[in-house]
């Protein structure tokens, strides 16, 4: 009828992020306009933390989802929001995203390799030729940081703990503005701030040809200067 209604006991996504970054123009579902339910009862990923009772509502129109309300639950309380609605006056989509662990949505993207615990905020803004997105995530820590990293943060006495408990530096809160179009992903700004390490940068990867531009100052020992200040 007019509503597509998908059940299922286990989902695995591990390949999920790459399959909806690829920019095929084939899509089988482009003549498709139904609403659509889906509820799956777990769905794992190449991390350890398993999402479960995943429930999802929403309307596909041409093949893409121009409205969705979902939720689902990871252990201890945690949780996993995604919404999605169109903003008719500027002709964009708005995607939102709120999650009380970050690494599961973030583990195919070598960027945020090693980042533990946190929240995770995404907020985007798109058409079918450009992309707005701002992310945030607080009170996380990074595991196997570059060397010079760890050796500037020993130069604060957060630092030196974050080094000797192995479990990484930790960080109170990290910003990064994004824009995208077919051919370039601008980093406008990254701004993390943590009691041993501060870093400020920008730059540009070049989706075709893989070249990455970016450049950047770190500040150790956050913590020492306001003490001396």
């Amino acid at each position: 009828g007019k509503t597509i209604k998908i059940k299922g006991k286990k989902y695995d996504a591990t390949n999920l992020t790459k399959v909806l970054d690829q920019s095929g123009s084939s899509n089988f579902l482009k003549n498709m306009n139904k609403e659509i339910s889906i509820n799956i009862n777990e769905i794992s990923n190449n991390v350890s933390d398993k999402l479960s009772n995943f429930n999802l509502i929403g309307y596909i129109e041409k093949g893409k989802f121009n409205k969705i309300v979902s939720k689902g639950e990871f252990e201890d309380g945690k949780y996993l929001d995604i919404s999605l609605r169109i903003d008719k006056t500027r002709n964009k989509k708005i995607l939102e995203i709120y999650s009380d662990l970050p690494k599961p949505l973030l583990s195919n993207y070598k960027f945020f390799d090693g980042i533990t615990g946190g929240q995770l905020l995404i907020f985007s803004s798109y058409d079918d030729k450009n992309s707005s997105i701002n992310l945030s995530i607080e009170n996380f820590k990074v595991k196997d940081a570059p060397g010079l990293v760890k050796l500037l943060s020993l130069a604060d006495f957060g630092g030196m703990v974050d080094a000797l408990s192995g479990d990484g530096l930790s960080f109170e809160k990290l910003d990064m503005s994004l824009k995208k179009n077919n051919q370039v992903l601008n980093l406008n700004e990254l701004y993390a701030i943590g009691p041993s390490i501060s870093i400020l940068m920008e730059g540009y990867v070049d989706t075709k040809t893989g070249l990455v531009s970016l450049r950047g100052t770190m500040v150790p020992a956050k913590t020492l200067n306001k003490f001396l200040s």
